[in-house]
């Protein structure tokens, strides 16, 4: 390797010459090889620094096209994300819109369904309150009822369908009206689905039970008029009037609730929006409300059957023991017993100074002496109903007193026409004398069935 780099590197000489001096430099393998090394460094830093620059050119140029593709990556998961967003709260204001939708449908039926409910208590209520106030002064004759089964037949036929398929159809249409109901068009995801599911599921619960309460004041309905009908009188008139009045009062299904002091005030009645809802129509209302519209109806025809039934002289006019006398019709005159004679009323033979009790609410018309009845009390029970009790020992009311059921109105006694203590009693309805007895034994109907 020496002897190689001697030969390569020998020592030379450059000879320089200027104005005719001749000049020389001497260089020495030493020298040279020095030169050659300093050389060879320069070139080579020159080369690697330039290969160093052309591919660090393009490290930054990958390196921005990394940076940039990272970049639109980056763009393009944001977009996907805020998409992503917008979809989840789009999804999320119709879950709140359905769901909202869903319970405030549900609040305003429940709201129907439990004013249905405690407004049909409250009648009950009156109508037990009747049924104890009735039972108080008894049967004719002072004695109940043996048999406590109704002797009269329903008039009423039987539904042609099942119960249960009728409420397996009201069930079914309820279920398809609520589902059909749909507040988020367009989005059926399951979330959505379940949540229409069960609103549907629950609304055709409550209209399973608001037709079981509909069934139920039926039968009280038909109770109501079997009552009347026993009276013997076409009490349609009446009852006709008792619907006429409560709706010029405005009177729309109340249902009165008694008071601590047994009276009877404040409104009521089913609640039934006049609106449905921006999301329903309202001459297309759900199946629930037209429900709830019949029911309503139902429930303000047995208020007026019990506004009625409050308003017929159905009870005993008295409460001590006694015994009936004389019947309705045609009999031997007491006081010329060889002559028939038309009896307009009921005899009740009692001790003497027996408490005479009103049979209905009402206002005395007359309380004085009248020529045959003695000393007498008529009252005015309104809707063309009056009673008249004759042949008083003593008078406890006056003109233009307004009294209540079993309120006394007199002491029993034999003034007048009379052959001995007794009290004589009419009832007259729309002019026409009628036979008490029949409304009396009307009265037994709803305090002994």
């Amino acid at each position: 390797m020496g002897r190689k780099i001697g030969r390569f590197f020998r020592e030379r000489q450059i000879y320089h010459r200027s104005e005719g001096v001749v000049r020389f430099i001497k260089l020495s393998a030493r020298t040279q090889i020095a030169m050659a090394t300093i050389l060879g460094t320069a070139l080579l830093w020159v080369a690697y620094a330039s290969v160093n620059v052309v591919f660090k050119e393009q490290i930054i140029v990958a390196k921005d096209q990394e940076r940039r593709d990272q970049e639109a990556a980056y763009r393009r998961r944001l977009q996907t994300a805020e998409g992503a967003y917008e979809e989840i709260q789009a999804l999320n204001y119709a879950y709140e819109r359905e769901f909202d939708a869903a319970i405030t449908g549900l609040t305003r039926e429940y709201e129907a369904l439990r004013s249905l409910v405690e407004n049909k208590a409250a009648v009950d209520r009156r109508f037990q309150a009747l049924a104890e106030n009735l039972s108080a002064a008894g049967a004719p004759g002072g004695t109940r009822r043996q048999s406590t089964n109704r002797l009269m037949i329903d008039p009423v036929g039987r539904e042609p369908t099942p119960r249960q398929s009728r409420i397996s159809a009201l069930r079914e249409e309820a279920l398809n009206s609520v589902q059909g109901n749909r507040v988020a068009a367009g989005i059926d995801d399951a979330v959505l689905q379940r949540v229409r599911q069960d609103s549907a599921a629950l609304s055709a619960r409550q209209v399973v039970l608001m037709a079981s309460l509909e069934e139920d004041m039926r039968r009280a309905i038909r109770e109501r008029q079997r009552i009347l009908g026993h009276t013997g009188v076409d009490l349609s008139p009446m009852v006709s009037s008792v619907r006429q009045s409560t709706a010029d009062a405005q009177y729309s299904a109340v249902a009165p609730a008694p008071t601590d002091d047994g009276s009877f005030i404040g409104q009521g009645g089913p609640f039934i929006p006049a609106d449905l809802g921006s999301d329903a129509s309202p001459t297309d209302p759900t199946a629930y409300f037209r429900s709830a519209a019949r029911v309503h109806d139902t429930f303000t025809e047995l208020v007026t059957l019990n506004e009625a039934l409050s308003a017929v002289p159905l009870s005993q006019p008295l409460k001590v023991p006694h015994r009936m006398t004389s019947r309705f019709g045609i009999r031997w005159d007491p006081m010329r017993r060889n002559v028939r004679a038309a009896h307009k009323g009921l005899d009740f033979a009692a001790p003497r100074n027996s408490p005479l009790l009103a049979t209905a609410p009402g206002k005395v018309t007359f309380a004085g002496w009248r020529s045959g009845f003695g000393r007498t009390v008529e009252i005015d029970h309104g809707n063309g109903f009056k009673t008249r009790f004759a042949h008083m020992n003593r008078i406890k009311v006056k003109a233009g007193d307004v009294v209540e059921l079993h309120d006394v109105v007199g002491l029993m006694g034999s003034t007048g026409r009379s052959t001995g203590t007794h009290l004589h009693y009419e009832i007259h309805y729309r002019g026409r004398q009628v036979d008490p007895l029949k409304f009396i034994e009307a009265g037994r109907y709803v305090f002994e069935s």
